[in-house]
This record gives structure tokens, sequence and C-alpha cells, in this order.
């Protein structure tokens, strides 16, 4: 496929981009309990989506207005210590979260090129368990750890009934790791004591095809393969010749699926097939979006040996430009040019 092709389909999805996102710099986001996302679809303001959709966009030159709008909108819903909650200040629930590592990760990978990333390097590290991985939340916890960080912990206990109703009612457990927030630690912090042990954790998932069994918030295997190698890729670029066969032998299906597979196999240097990229530009909508799929969803519980399928009144978060953002980057792996 010529490559004026690809860039005709990517400066259409920058303009359904530009023309979509709110004037606060958010990027949508929609919230339904059915999986497929073909019915009962909310708005549900988040920061997440905008961070994952700016580190998705960094290297993309035409998408620099999306990425100032969105830098004010993440610093906008930064709290005083540097960490941010999934729902923005505004969403009714906002205050039943604890700050988490995914969004607070995410969102300060996406400050970096402006330079204004916060200093909450060493409160991110200090959130780590004794084998060195990541806890997904900042929490209170009976743990010696770094002042700064104790400081957060005790501040929080005056929400305790709050936090204590969050992890009664919801997936979510105090212990969480999760290998999507791992890895998007790792892409955040990249070099730091004890990095080998989440790099070894990363690798051994894709290896060993762990992948839907790995990560509470995320079930569909080509989010969790994408997220990986784009860390590993990333901090430990050496380790990426483990990664090529696990990630070239799928068989991605949808839009989001097949823009998830030709990122992570191009991050790891391994040859993209050419009907994917045919694929993808195939399933380009007359809007210049792509459809929309769930990117991940409100938790699973664990059940021994692994996880309970969702509830059916799991929560399910995407949207056609979340999807987008991912193609538009998978096409400019391929072609580099807007």
């Amino acid at each position: 496929m010529k490559d004026t092709c690809l860039a005709a389909s990517m400066r259409k999805a920058i303009e359904f981009m530009e023309d979509t996102q709110l004037a606060s710099g958010e990027v949508p986001v929609l919230m339904t309990t059915d999986p497929e996302m073909r019915r009962g679809c909310v708005a549900d303001p988040s920061v997440f989506p905008t961070a994952v959709i700016l580190t998705v966009l960094a290297d993309v030159p035409a998408a620099a207005g999306i990425a100032e709008r969105a830098r004010a909108f993440l610093l906008g819903e930064m709290d005083g210590d540097g960490l941010w909650k999934h729902w923005t200040r505004d969403h009714p629930y906002h205050c039943t979260l604890p700050p988490d590592l995914d969004d607070s990760a995410c969102a300060s990978t996406a400050l970096l090129s402006s330079g204004e990333v916060p200093d909450n390097r060493q409160i991110l590290l200090a959130n780590r368990r004794g084998d060195g991985l990541f806890l997904t939340w900042v929490i209170p916890r009976l743990r010696w750890t770094t002042r700064r960080h104790r400081m957060i912990m005790l501040r929080q206990l005056r929400h305790l009934p709050v936090l204590v109703q969050f992890f009664r009612l919801t997936s979510a457990r105090r212990g969480d790791v999760d290998a999507v927030v791992n890895a998007n630690c790792l892409f955040y912090l990249q070099d730091f004591v004890g990095r080998e042990h989440v790099v070894r954790y990363l690798v051994s998932i894709i290896v060993e095809g762990r992948e839907a069994a790995s990560d509470k918030w995320y079930d569909n295997p080509f989010v969790v393969r994408y997220f990986i190698a784009r860390a590993i890729a990333t901090a430990a670029p050496e380790r990426c010749v483990h990664l090529v066969a696990p990630l070239t032998n799928v068989d991605p299906m949808s839009a989001l699926d097949i823009a998830l597979a030709i990122g992570a196999a191009r991050l790891c240097g391994a040859a993209v097939p050419p009907a994917w990229i045919a694929r993808l530009v195939e399933l380009q909508i007359a809007s210049g979006a792509w459809p929309i799929a769930a990117v991940y969803h409100g938790g699973r519980r664990w059940a021994g040996r692994g996880f309970d399928p969702p509830h059916p009144n799991t929560p399910h978060w995407g949207s056609e430009q979340m999807t987008t953002a991912f193609c538009i980057a998978a096409l400019w792996f391929v072609c580099g040019e807007v």
C-alpha cells in the first residue's frame, strides 16, 4: 500500500481527533457494561484515556495541537503530590478513589516532552512491594518507605471510611500488582534500582502467554502486549528479541487489536504483515475514526489460580478517539508522514 494512502488516512483521523477533543483538552471516553460497547454507552470524564492518547501520539508531529490541549487538561487534574486518579475532579465519584500508579505514570509520561512533569518519581518508586514490583494503589500501608510517601499515606487516613468502602465494594484490593500498571511505571521511570525485577516479570508474561491473566483491569491480550512491548522497547531494548515471536504470531481482527499488534511489533523491531496494514485502512469509517472498542474495564476478582470473568455489571471504557489514536500511531510506525 502506498505511503500517500496511509498519510491521507492519518490526516483524516487527526482531523477527527481535533474536531472531537473537548474544550478542556480532555479526549472523550465512554463507559458501558456491554463488553462490545454497542449499547448503553455514556460519557465518563476520566484522566487515563487522555494520558494514554497523549503518550501514544507523542511522536506524531501533526498531533501537536491535540497534545498541547491535552497537557493543559492533565495539569489541571494533578493533585498536590503530583499524582492522579482515574476520574476527573468534577466527576461525582472522584472522591471515592485513591490515587493510582497507572494514571499517575501515564500522565507523567505524557508531560515529559514539555518539561512539566511533577516531582513524583520517588513516590512511585516507594510504592513497591518487597519483590520490587509496583503496587497499583497509593494508600496507607504498614511499611517503612520514604518520608514524602509516608506523608501522602497519612493524609489519606482522613478518608479511611471511603477507602474501606472502595476496597470492599469493587474488584480492587490493597495488594494489587498488575502487569500493565508495572509496564506503564517502567515506561515512565525507565532506569531505577530494581528495574530488572520488573523487566523479568513483564517479559515472562509475554513469553509464557499469560497476558489474559496478568492484569485485573485489562483482559484483552493485545492491549497487554502493546503496553509491555512499549515499556521493554524503551527501558530494556536488548530484551525485545524474546518478544518478537509471541508478538507476531497472532491474528488480530478488530481495528483496535490490529493497531496494537502493529505498534507492539514495530516497537520491538519486528516486521509487520502487509495484510494488517491494509485491513486497518479498510476499517476506517467515514468520519475519519476507527470503531469503538473496550480498552480496559472495572476489574476482575482473583480466584486462586486465575481471575474470575468480569461481573455482568462491570463497566468497560473505550471510545472511537482511543481506538483512533492507536491506529494513527500504528500507521505512523509504518510510513512516518502526515
